[in-house]
């Protein structure tokens, strides 16, 4: 079996969108609480199995990665038939899993970009991933949804998860901010999404929604269905 070594988040999701992969192994060992962060992220975008090496004697973190998404853990020292005994067992539970349907192979479409809802993951025009926090991916499908409409930022923060960052309405105004770096040619003169005094934000660009189906294809919220 080929086995992936990666180290940082972003290239395990890169790796995770490219490729299909039976079993994902978080060392707690080393990364510590860590691996929470990184199991809650996985499990955000992935059904894929996960196995967590966690220290011993340490029933809270088992816990908290049982919580964050992961399927089981062990400590060392790890036997080996054990170990993989237990991968075995979680591939194969996986194997029997419920599939999804069609309609969550989502993906919006705008100016050279493709937000996938199923992944939860940006794509650049050149296929790269494009680095987003939950916040800011939440963001970004409100106004994929809503193109050419301008939402407030009370609507923002009841769309998303991004008020959790602020108790007060402007913290959507540093995730749109941050998310400008990302997709924005100049950030500080935007063109995809702008800014209307008093009122809020609007995604100028045009959006194409494709659920999968290409007999019976969906309008989009705010575009008139041709």
């Amino acid at each position: 079996m080929l086995t992936t070594v990666v180290h940082t988040m972003l290239q395990l999701r890169r790796d995770l969108y490219r490729s299909r992969y039976h079993l994902v192994i978080i060392d707690a060992v080393c990364l510590g609480y860590e691996a929470i962060r990184l199991c809650r992220q996985v499990r955000t975008s992935d059904a894929v199995p996960i196995l967590m090496i966690v220290p011993p004697n340490d029933p809270d973190l088992v816990v908290q990665a049982l919580g964050a998404g992961a399927d089981d853990c062990m400590s060392p020292p790890l036997s080996v038939p054990e170990f993989l005994a237990r991968a075995n067992s979680l591939i194969r539970r996986a194997s029997y899993a419920y599939k999804p349907p069609p309609e969550r192979q989502a993906v919006f479409s705008f100016a050279g970009f493709r937000l996938s809802l199923m992944k939860r993951l940006l794509l650049d025009s050149a296929g790269q991933i494009v680095d987003l926090t939950a916040a800011e991916f939440d963001l970004l499908l409100a106004f994929c949804r809503n193109p050419g409409r301008l939402m407030g930022r009370q609507e923002l923060m009841t769309l998303t998860h991004a008020g959790l960052a602020g108790p007060v309405a402007r913290s959507i105004d540093v995730h749109v901010s941050r998310l400008r770096q990302k997709i924005e040619a100049d950030p500080q003169r935007p063109r995809l999404i702008k800014t209307v005094r008093l009122g809020g934000y609007v995604l100028t660009a045009d959006v194409v929604f494709d659920d999968g189906d290409a007999q019976n294809p969906p309008a989009v919220p705010g575009h008139p269905q041709t």
